[in-house]
């Protein structure tokens, strides 16, 4: 009995150590199997977090380039177009300039687009910035339904940039906005940012970025400038369009593909050039202090590229004479 006794014993020993040996091994494969899965996440995260300050740097490397480019051309040539270095640098290969990455860069300049903070201008500077905006706003390019909701909005952008209280006809100060919810207040001032824009009554996400089939206005504008001039030699198709009731289409597509011709370039630091467009009307003629052929103010956007991921930087910058660059802010997309 007593051996019948000692192996059972012995039977039920064996039985938990090989329990506890299974959990061991059991434990030991959970911890290793974490210990893996946590290796695998921070190896990861070192690469995004590499990939990242790569890319980083690609794009901070393409603000510098952006920078040195206008700082060239404004000491070479007081005139811009889209003829310059800086205008075609989109279409340049910079695939050499990175071992690993690729760097894509865009310079725009602003100083084509409409001033917007200039239909407050005095005197016929202010008017014309108005007559331009309501072109641009009826051409059919813009959720826009018709001259009494173009004018509305841009009684409500004087009302917003005018320092007064005083309401236009069809626009709107601080009682409206205060009766808003949440309520806030009339700016009364320079617009700082587009973005602002969406504050104004009237002014929708679809008109100021645009719908399928439609413009966003916020590619006509800018908040840079107060002296209302536009650069004809780089302003946009619908814009050149809009500097007078007169201008078709046609006589739009003349002037771009003009100021486009190489053999045209030094006539492009004349703002009379476009009098040398073939069929151009005698009878237009362009306010000179309302156009201007040298840029001012411009957005850089460069991105990094490396494989599928991006990082992207927009700057704006303003050129003072002999191309000395400010760079006035600065976002990363």
């Amino acid at each position: 009995m007593r051996g019948n006794g000692a192996r059972s014993l012995l039977a039920d020993d064996r039985g938990m150590a090989l329990l506890i040996t299974i959990m061991i091994i059991s434990l030991l494969v959970v911890v290793t199997l974490e210990f893996g899965r946590t290796m695998r996440q921070n190896h990861l995260a070192a690469a995004n977090l590499k990939n990242s300050e790569q890319l980083g740097a690609i794009a901070r490397s393409g603000i510098t380039l952006a920078v040195a480019l206008l700082e060239k051309d404004g000491k070479d040539t007081a005139a811009d177009s889209l003829l310059e270095d800086w205008a075609t640098v989109d279409e340049a290969d910079l695939s050499e300039l990175f071992d690993q990455g690729l760097l894509q860069l865009r310079i725009t300049d602003l100083s084509g687009n409409l001033q917007i903070n200039s239909l407050v201008k005095s005197g016929e500077a202010g008017n014309a910035a108005r007559e331009i905006m309501l072109r641009l706003l009826l051409s059919g390019e813009f959720v826009i339904e018709g001259d009494k909701e173009a004018n509305e909005i841009i009684d409500s952008l004087v009302d917003w940039l005018d320092p007064d209280d005083l309401e236009s006809d069809g626009g709107a100060e601080n009682s409206y906005y205060q009766s808003r919810s949440p309520a806030y207040s009339c700016r009364n001032g320079p617009v700082e940012f587009v973005e602002e824009l969406l504050l104004i009554k009237g002014i929708t996400p679809a008109l100021l970025f645009g719908v399928e089939g439609k413009k966003g206005l916020a590619q006509f504008i800018t908040v840079h400038g107060d002296d209302g001039k536009i650069n004809i030699n780089t302003a946009q198709l619908l814009l050149l369009q809009a500097l007078d009731s007169q201008i078709s289409t046609d006589l739009a597509t003349g002037l771009d593909e003009f100021r486009r011709d190489k053999g045209n370039k030094e006539l492009l630091a004349n703002a009379t050039w476009y009098q040398n467009v073939p069929s151009w009307p005698g009878d237009i003629v362009f306010d000179e202090d309302l156009i201007t052929t040298a840029g001012a103010f411009f957005s850089l956007e460069a991105t990094g590229v490396l494989e599928t991921r991006k990082r992207k930087i927009v700057a704006v910058v303003q050129r003072a004479e002999q191309g000395k660059i400010t760079e006035l802010n600065r976002k990363a997309e």
